[in-house]
């Protein structure tokens, strides 16, 4: 799993930047997965190295699927999420801050958003990646959705989001944590 080899690969520094991902399994009723928080010290903003890497925190993510909310009208898909913790080495605060527990409650699945299609790391396969924090109707365009394949450099599915497949859900942006 690509949570375990985040976890043995801790670099130096003080945390500055999070980037969140996660890989899921959608079924036909709900989504499975784990989402990983890394995060990374000043020089990474530079070269994006894996030598500024810190570490980590691993979570499992499980959804049940929902109505696409009426503000996304390009989902397909949507799902309430839940996450529990399952790892982290991270020290103290990032290994229990509330923040990247459990912000997100629905995840939604549909067209690449106009204003993030210049970061699409897979043109014509992605899909974007939408997210809602209060859980109601508010969705925020977040990231990308692909298959996992794409990563792998192995031969991706069909295109589209289909139950049976597994996704990487990857955020359009990190965050800047060192302020």
């Amino acid at each position: 799993m690509t949570f375990l080899a985040l976890l043995l690969a801790c670099g130096d520094g003080a945390p500055v930047w999070a980037l969140q991902h996660l890989e899921v399994q959608p079924t036909a009723t709900g989504l499975a997965g784990t989402q990983t928080w890394e995060f990374f010290g000043a020089g990474w903003s530079e070269g994006r190295d894996d030598s500024d890497f810190v570490c980590a925190r691993a979570q499992s993510v499980v959804g049940d699927v929902r109505a696409a909310p009426a503000g996304c009208p390009s989902c397909t898909v949507a799902y309430v999420v839940a996450t529990e913790e399952i790892d982290t080495d991270c020290a103290e605060p990032l290994a229990t801050a509330a923040t990247y527990a459990s912000g997100i409650r629905v995840h939604a699945i549909g067209e690449v958003p106009a204003d993030l299609s210049e970061l699409d790391p897979h043109p014509g396969r992605s899909l974007g990646w939408y997210a809602s924090f209060d859980g109601g109707e508010t969705l925020t365009p977040y990231g990308f959705a692909y298959d996992a394949a794409l990563d792998r450099d192995e031969t991706p599915g069909a295109p589209g989001w289909t139950s049976g497949g597994t996704y990487v859900l990857w955020a359009a942006y990190a965050w800047d944590i060192g302020q």
